[in-house]
């Protein structure tokens, strides 16, 4: 696969020569305008709010960098505020990359946190088909594309995450005596899970790659918000009751956070 983007060294420049590079920088002006700038060694989109007061960077676990700026400030002005944080922009996304290419699904997939070394086939099976041999996870297509097999596995993974972890959320709400009404699978960018006011609990279907007790984890970690909608010292004493190491299981969420830019575009 050709790398999502390349390491980029900060240039020494002057001042001067930074403002002549922000002059040859266009940007649109139109209201409500939404555009892909090709920014200082990145690409980012262009959002313009009226009432915004300063410009936000944001990046998501796929690696999309968005600016949202005041529709008042001029095209040198937001190229300036974007190249003062060209060094951050960098750092992140180059971070994002080594993550994906640690968790490269189309090399090596984990499940259930074991890693499993993934082989591409090209067969016969219009719908594609998912099979696990020994530690090896054979990906079946039509076409054997990487594109094919990236959809029949999230399709798989999708399922076995419906089959498996509705059950043990099943199991842990009568361990823990906190009831819940459903649960649904989403496909959250920046989240694990979420748990509403009508006694409904959301997990990000990618929870079927993590280790049983990472996933346990979060499930009472939205379980708990059942009886505390809130992250206050009562809910976190309510959360440590039920699993005392959370604080580990919050350690391998933050290092292994790259899972969360799978099966993106």
């Amino acid at each position: 696969m050709e790398p999502f983007l390349p390491s980029v060294s900060p240039e020494a420049r002057s001042p001067e020569e930074k403002i002549r590079k922000m002059d040859r920088v266009r940007l649109p002006w139109y209201r409500g305008s939404v555009a892909v700038v090709r920014g200082p060694g990145f690409e980012y989109e262009l959002i313009r709010r009226p009432g915004q007061k300063r410009i936000n960077i944001r990046i998501s676990q796929a690696g999309k960098v968005t600016v949202s700026a005041p529709r008042e400030l001029s095209a040198v002005q937001i190229a300036s505020g974007v190249a003062a944080k060209r060094n951050w922009v960098l750092k992140h996304l180059n971070r994002l990359q080594a993550n994906r290419e640690q968790h490269d699904p189309l090399q090596r997939l984990l499940l259930r946190g074991i890693p499993y070394r993934v082989v591409l086939k090209k067969g016969r099976r219009k719908r594609g088909g998912v099979e696990i041999e020994d530690k090896v996870l054979y990906v079946d297509t039509l076409d054997g594309s990487e594109e094919s097999s990236l959809a029949v596995m999230e399709k798989w993974l999708i399922k076995l995450a419906k089959d498996e972890i509705e059950k043990r959320a099943l199991e842990i709400s009568r361990i823990t005596d906190i009831g819940f009404k459903r649960v649904f699978f989403r496909n959250q960018r920046t989240r694990w899970g979420s748990s509403s006011g009508l006694g409904n609990i959301s997990l990000n279907w990618r929870i079927i790659m993590i280790p049983p007790a990472v996933r346990d984890y979060l499930i009472i970690h939205e379980l708990c918000h059942q009886r505390q909608l809130n992250h206050s010292p009562a809910y976190w004493r309510l959360v440590k009751h039920y699993f005392p190491e959370y604080r580990k299981a919050e350690a391998w969420l933050k290092t292994n956070r790259g899972i969360m830019g799978l099966f993106r575009e």
